[in-house]
């Protein structure tokens, strides 16, 4: 594996980056730059994508910002990806729920005012085929995804009442109880004494409320499989762990249908926009609903869930065959070429989109062989006649269509 890699992906804890290292599919890791400030390590998705992995000592968007741009120059990737976990919406998501980012965006960038705070965020949009694509995407396959036992579903229903929400309403509904399986375990539970009828809808009982803390307080592993939903949406990141259920209405006031908070999404895509990277992709399972009642017993799972997610998605969104080579160019004309570029190098490495910060790093003297490099590694010599036209040099322009 060279220098590049096609993906670079961040975590933001310890946790996390453990988990995305053990997605399945992912073989052949090798640590790089364990005594530089920003190790990290490679990997083989498949038999085809390269695959860098990294995370930051701390969680935040200024730790992960700091060592996304450092490997993003290093390793010039084709997508920045993140995987992780999140708060989710309680209106829109369950626990365990995969989250992709769209759009991204600094839910607390704005103005305080006396009366209130004016929010003013830059809003980062994802490719629309990869939101279509995400749309498609069905997760049943993962090992992470299995439908829900009659006890799991059992203790969703108590768990949701426990929280004062209605699993009725509830968008993980279908999921956990699909078809009669919803009467038929309400009727169970009812039976056993744990909900009973009250004003128009079920509650818990006192036997009922017993019980649920009772699983809670013994479950503190988590859940190995649950019938998670995939959705693209609205996710706010902000610089602090929210632990307060109202935040959502405070922030649905400026976007609708806002599905997760996060401290780090909108920093992977600032850092892909500022340093030209075609692609960015953060896809964060559902670990709590930044309320009150917070706990880390869906960490774990979310973490692997967003992992699994994340990587199935990459394969499907830049895994195809690459394009095929481009055509030998004879080394006399190849020359010929790099000494007519010696002064127009820069205007044309501007042309095809070189980001500055490579094109600084070419080795002075040498500019015109490091650019015909970066374009033949990328199968884009193609692109080089239509410059060479619009820099005022047809001659070498009809000088490559004759050999391409």
């Amino acid at each position: 594996m060279g220098a590049g890699v096609d993906v670079l992906v961040i975590t933001a804890l310890k946790e996390e980056y453990e988990a995305a290292r053990a997605t399945p599919g992912l073989s052949g890791w090798e640590e790089r730059d364990a005594d530089r400030t920003a190790p990290f390590s490679v990997a083989r998705l498949g038999s085809g994508l390269s695959v860098a992995l990294a995370r930051p000592v701390r969680m935040g968007g200024r730790s992960a910002g700091a060592i996304t741009t450092t490997l993003t120059d290093r390793l010039e990737p084709a997508c920045l990806a993140m995987c992780g976990v999140c708060a989710g919406n309680p209106a829109g998501t369950a626990q365990g729920d995969v989250i992709v980012a769209a759009p991204a965006y600094e839910w607390d960038e704005g103005k305080h005012t006396e009366r209130a705070f004016l929010a003013d965020p830059q809003q980062f949009p994802l490719d629309a085929s990869w939101v279509r694509a995400v749309q498609d995407f069905t997760p049943s396959t993962l090992p992470s995804h299995g439908p829900a036992t009659d006890r799991e579903a059992a203790v969703w229903v108590l768990e949701t009442l426990h929280k004062g929400q209605d699993p009725r309403t509830h968008a993980a509904r279908r999921r956990y109880l699909p078809g009669t399986g919803w009467g038929a375990q309400l009727e169970r539970l009812e039976s056993e004494g744990l909900i009973r009828w009250l004003d128009g809808r079920f509650a818990l009982t006192e036997g009922g409320r017993d019980r649920i803390q009772r699983l809670l307080y013994m479950d503190v592993e988590g859940p190995e499989k649950l019938p998670y939903a995939v959705q693209a949406g609205p996710m706010a990141s902000g610089s602090a762990v929210m632990a307060t259920g109202d935040i959502w209405t405070r922030l649905e006031a400026g976007q609708r249908r806002l599905l997760a908070l996060d401290m780090e999404a909108a920093t992977i895509a600032t850092v892909a926009q500022d340093r030209k990277v075609p692609h960015w992709l953060v896809a964060k399972g559902v670990s709590d609903h930044a309320d009150a009642g917070k706990d880390d017993r869906f960490k774990a799972f979310a973490a692997r869930a967003s992992a699994d997610v994340l990587f199935a998605l990459l394969g499907r969104l830049l895994g195809p065959a690459p394009a095929p080579p481009d055509p030998p160019i004879p080394d006399q004309v190849r020359q010929q070429i790099l000494r007519q570029l010696t002064y127009y190098w820069p205007d044309v490495a501007d042309a095809v989109g070189v980001p500055s910060y490579v094109a600084l790093r070419f080795r002075p003297g040498d500019e015109p062989h490091e650019l015909w490099t970066w374009l033949r590694s990328r199968h884009r010599l193609a692109d080089l006649p239509g410059v060479l036209d619009e820099i005022g040099r047809p001659d070498l322009a009809g000088l490559m269509r004759r050999h391409l």
